[in-house]
């Protein structure tokens, strides 16, 4: 086969493999799909009675005896905590974090959408991006196993970052006595709310003993209107638990088969589910298929699978294999059965779409038993013996577990299937190009007339590429429900038909047809349309009708103005040279820029902000950059003067420090386009990267931001445009000024910026060739007065900075150490990103990387190589792999990736227009599909929205109120030091978790904090001894703190003193005298966590 053969051999490779995962995913119906739930039509959403960030929700009800069932199902807008007598069983907290995807923060296994495993990231706040709308996929939670008999509490807690959360919740509670069952379901029964989370003598809101009587009545909105979704089916909890504790006679080893049969009838099923538990060691088979097996288990989990696919109509064979563990059949007992024997339990059911039952199965005497292993016995072979009725089970003993589709744990059967679907769609495409390459081809050649056939098929092909990058690109967040729907798949199949058939008529065959009547492919269009539509919407007439008019009317449209846009792509080159490349820039920066600058005052500070702002400050007081605690920070020296020196001529506010990072953020945009444009050689592809720069979401935040990081980006992309020039190009010496100035001034706006040096010390020794002292020592001369800058500000820092350690720990540590540990995790974050936000980019960059390694474009392979080793060396060089951290090559990153598509797009797609001689536009066709994807990759309504929202949590309204309510001998304990700083100027204690570096310092006879010199707290007797000998207490609480704390300590001081403002993120109580001294818990010489 010819080189040239191989780009149309694998595209029709690579649409074969499409159409048979579509083909396996349409007629295998894998994975399950989420389906809209079915609420009750009494269920509606409650808020609460004024607004506010977060509220709290309780609904007490009494049980006369044990509860056989109880369930219940949740959409809250849009976090929940849910709590049962006292105990949290479920949460879902996404919003504190609001680039994770939907249901990022769920703690309920297989809640999610789809069957895709999560990207292993450790993201924070560094998106400007709205929070997604978790309550659109709806939680069930079963409450079975935490009821009791007596009075019984069902509480909420709900947050979100507007001002206007909201719950539904739906369930019932079965009593094993013969009484009615138990409604939970919001908007009929009685649920009282509170915007404060309060305490009543150390016990907590959502414990049984509080009392809520003076809580008012939860506000009801109105029934639910809008579609919630799930991939579970309400019977799994609200269908009573059915069948006996079954066994039988046990071998000399102690082993039991047991065998069922499930009879299925005709009537189409949408899902069937079983649900079983087993004392013992076992395996299960359904048809002869393995469904799981599991270790020893003592009876107390209820698993619950759905088999769907594992069924046919008629008889199905469910065959167990039991067994007494290892341990026990060799010591002649059975530890986990006292008995001795090996049990079983098993219920299970098909049902319809509507959820009405139509087969059903049970553990009971119907079952075989077998004491030896005889041949085919899971299949039905053999009589067997009547099995032994060990009793009802006590449905309260069993945790109830999902555990997804037996279809998919049966990984040999499904990558079986697969394989057979892909392989057929492979054979299928050949077939098929050959055909096309016959019927419209002039060739003689068989592989020509493949190619011919390819050509036709292209569009189609990048449909489905598009597709299938989109879907892995938003499995994890709310734009992937789209493809979750039980229709999705059938209308992809129609939008590849479609196009396909618009190829035809815009490649204008019916002049290549000759002879063959035109009509023969309207007529072809009609019943490909038709066909296709009949599978989505049962042969809907009037949907046929709308499609064909739809595409008819395009391609007609399509057809006449093709030449008046082919004219139009013609002129805008010439266009572009003029000034209309400049008109073009300013716009974008425009736009750029009024993103940057709208509601700078929106979003909270955050934690590095309010330290940047206080050494900034602190120039402004002292000249030098002195901490509130008296500590220097010398991170960063010409940022924080510039910062200084920049509140010093507009004024000292928080908006105003943060416009500064707005002006640098857009003289990011045209001094990257200036880079872009020359690495590219064109000027459209710089002013797309440009734009896509502009409104990029990691950029907006650190544009908006008060830190150095935009300050730092910037003065990179003009180190890597000056490098370019001078050392690359050798443009001459003025460029090599402006990059050793740049240089010096980006490895003194952020230390961690010294980790680019080793790219441009590769780049000079290969590109600068020959070298020669004697007519260029300038170049000496200019990085010695760099590396000398640098390393004075690195020794000023390190004796200004680091004081004697106070102790061994990580709170002490320098946040650069040489270190070979967690080598992945800073890739991860770079390259996936957030809910998948970069994989795209990725894709398309190392797509590049082996592209210019083929094309020997050493140019921008070494580009590329720059990114790479930055994210490497940056990984081993620093102890916090925060994605911030080389945050400074993004737009280089970006522009790779995006050059590369496109610079693909282009050369392959005018190779494979040669093909049709020019019939098709293939390669503005490709360009088009490489384009839209990077644009719906942004997601720009959720960019848009973000500006509406509170991303950061709400802390300076708590210290505001502090400032005005704090009285002379007040204390205030907080575990964010530097939130204190800005809005207190001081802070008496730092309630100190973990997972700090460089935090504390030992100063002046006191272990304090680094940013407001608060004395550090480490142990429960440190906080009682200040209650003992204070007047009034301040307490602040940040909920992204608590998992830096125990359990027990947190809530220990949850319940101390009286709520007084329960905001977005944060929480803030005062504690007095009245309020009585905390109940002591045993410290046994524990502390917080620190040390």
């Amino acid at each position: 086969m010819k080189r040239s053969s191989w780009l149309p051999f694998g595209l029709i490779v690579t649409l074969g493999l499409l159409l048979g995962m579509l083909g396996f995913s349409i007629w295998e119906k894998t994975p399950s799909p989420v389906e809209r739930v079915a609420w009750a039509p009494e269920a509606q959403w409650i808020a609460p009675q004024s607004p506010t960030y977060r509220f709290y929700a309780r609904h007490t009800f009494y049980l006369p005896d044990k509860a056989s069932a109880g369930w219940l199902r949740i959409s809250a807008d849009n976090d929940f905590t849910l709590y049962v007598n006292g105990r949290q069983i479920a949460r879902e907290n996404s919003v504190l974090n609001n680039s994770l995807g939907l249901t990022g923060g769920v703690r309920i296994p297989f809640q999610d959408f789809n069957d895709s495993n999560r990207y292993r990231v450790k993201t924070s706040v560094n998106y400007l991006l709205a929070s997604s709308n978790d309550w659109k996929l709806t939680a069930y939670v079963d409450l079975t196993s935490f009821l009791r008999p007596g009075k019984n509490v069902i509480a909420l807690e709900i947050q979100k970052g507007k001002q206007n959360p909201r719950v539904v919740a739906e369930g019932v509670v079965y009593p094993v006595a013969d009484v009615a069952p138990i409604n939970l379901t919001t908007g009929v029964t009685d649920w009282r709310v509170s915007n404060l989370s309060e305490t009543r003598r150390a016990v907590q809101w959502y414990d049984v003993g509080f009392p809520d009587a003076g809580w008012a009545q939860a506000k009801i909105l109105s029934p639910i209107q809008e579609a919630t979704y799930s991939r579970l089916s309400k019977n799994l909890f609200d269908r009573p638990l059915a069948g006996n504790w079954i066994t039988g006679t046990p071998s000399q080893k102690g082993q039991v088969w047991l065998r069922g049969i499930w009879f299925l009838p005709q009537t189409p099923i949408s899902h069937a589910y079983i649900r079983f538990a087993g004392k013992g060691q076992y395996s299960i088979l359904l048809n002869g298929t393995l469904v799981n097996d599991y270790r020893t288990e003592s009876g107390q989990l209820l698993h619950l699978l759905e088999v769907t696919k594992l069924l046919r109509p008629g008889n199905n064979i469910l065959a167990v294999s039991l067994a007494s563990p290892l341990e026990a059949a060799r010591a002649g007992n059975n530890q986990v059965n006292s008995n001795g024997s090996v049990d079983w339990l098993l219920d299970g059911w098909a049902e319809t779409d509507k959820a009405e039952i139509v087969s059903s199965i049970a553990s009971d005497s119907t079952w075989r038993s077998f004491n030896n292993l005889t041949s085919n016995w899971e299949k039905g072979v053999g009589e067997g013996q009547t099995v032994t009725l060990m009793g009802l089970p006590d449905t309260q003993q069993f945790r109830r577990n999902f555990e997804g589709n037996a279809y998919l744990l049966n990984y040999p059967k499904y990558l079986w299937h697969l394989s057979l679907w892909q392989l057929a769609g492979v054979v299928c495409a050949l077939l098929y190009a050959f055909y096309l390459g016959l019927w419209f081809g002039r060739e003689t050649s068989w592989c020509d007339t493949l190619s011919i056939g390819a050509a036709i098929l292209t569009p189609g092909t990048l449909f489905l590429i598009g597709i299938a990058l989109l879907k892995h690109r938003y499995a994890e967040a709310e734009s992937g429900l789209l493809f979750a729907q039980p229709q999705s798949n059938y209308l992809i199949l129609i939008g590849f038909t479609t196009i396909f058939l618009l190829t035809l008529l815009l490649s204008q065959i019916r002049n290549i047809l000759g002879k063959l009547p035109r009509r023969s492919l309207w007529f072809f269009f009609g019943v490909v349309v038709f066909t296709a539509n009949a599978l989505v919407a049962g042969g809907n007439v009037i949907l046929t009708l709308l499609v064909a008019t739809v595409i008819i009317g395009s391609t007609r449209v399509c057809v006449k103005g093709q030449q008046q846009i082919k004219d139009i792509f013609t002129a805008l080159p010439t266009v572009l040279q003029s000034s209309g490349q400049w008109v073009l820039l300013a716009f974008i920066v425009s736009i750029g820029f009024a993103l940057r600058a709208y509601n700078l005052d929106t979003v909270d500070l955050d934690a590095d902000e309010n330290t940047s702002f206080d050494a900034a400050r602190g120039i402004l007081r002292t000249g030098a950059p002195i901490s509130t605690s008296g500590i220097w920070y010398t991170r960063g020296p010409f940022y924080q003067y510039l910062l200084a020196l920049w509140l010093r001529l507009v004024g000292d506010s928080a908006v105003n420090a943060r416009f500064l990072s707005v002006l640098w953020g857009t003289a990011t945009l045209i001094i990257f386009y200036i880079f872009a444009r020359k690495l590219t050689g064109k000027i459209w592809i710089a002013l797309f990267v440009t734009l896509i720069l502009a409104i990029n979401p990691w950029e907006l935040w650190y544009s908006r931001n008060i830190r150095f990081y935009q300050v730092l980006q910037c003065l990179t992309i003009l180190s890597l445009w000056s490098f370019c020039k001078s050392f690359i190009e050798k443009s001459g010496k003025l460029y090599q000024y402006i990059f050793f100035v740049s240089l010096t001034l980006t490895l003194l706006t952020q230390e961690i910026s010294l980790t680019i040096l080793p790219a441009f010390i590769i780049g000079f020794l290969y590109f600068y060739r020959p070298f020669q002292l004697s007519k260029e020592w300038q170049i000496v001369v200019g990085t010695v007065i760099t590396l000398s800058v640098f390393i004075y500000c690195l020794a000023f820092s390190y004796i200004r900075l680091l004081t004697p350690l106070a102790a061994i720990s990580d709170s002490t540590s320098a946040y650069l150490q040489l270190h070979f540990s967690d080598i992945t995790d800073l890739f991860a974050n770079f390259l996936f990103g957030s809910a998948r936000m970069q994989i795209i980019y990725t894709l398309f960059f190392f797509i590049g990387c082996i592209y210019f390694l083929k094309t020997r474009n050493t140019k921008l392979l070494f580009w590329s190589i720059t990114v790479l080793t930055q994210v490497m060396i940056v990984t081993i060089l620093c102890y916090n792999l925060a994605e911030r951290y080389v945050y400074s090559v993004y737009p280089l990153f970006l522009l790779i990736a995006i050059y590369s598509a496109i610079d693909i797009a282009e050369t392959q797609g005018n190779k494979i227009q040669q093909l049709l001689e020019n019939w098709l536009n293939l390669r503005a066709i490709a360009l088009s599909f490489v384009i839209i994807i990077i644009v719906i990759n942004l997601e720009p309504p959720r960019v848009l929205a973000a500006y509406h929202e509170s991303i950061n949590r709400r802390n300076i309204q708590v210290f505001e109120y502090i400032t005005n309510q704090k009285q002379t001998d007040d204390v205030v304990i907080s575990p964010l030091p530097s939130l204190a700083v800005v809005s207190l100027g001081k802070l008496d204690y730092f309630l100190m978790g973990t997972g700090y570096f460089d935090a504390i310092y030992w100063h002046q006879g006191k272990l304090i904090d680094r940013w407001a010199g608060a004395v550090v707290v480490t142990n429960i007797d440190q906080v009682n001894r200040i209650f003992e000998k204070s007047k009034r207490v301040w307490i602040h609480l940040e909920d992204t703190r608590e998992g830096r704390f125990s359990p027990d300590t947190w809530q220990y001081m949850e319940s101390l003193g009286q709520p007084v403002i329960d905001s977005f993120g944060t929480r803030l109580r005062l504690w007095q005298p009245e309020n009585g001294l905390p109940n002591r818990i045993p410290n046994n010489g524990k502390d917080l966590g620190a040390y």
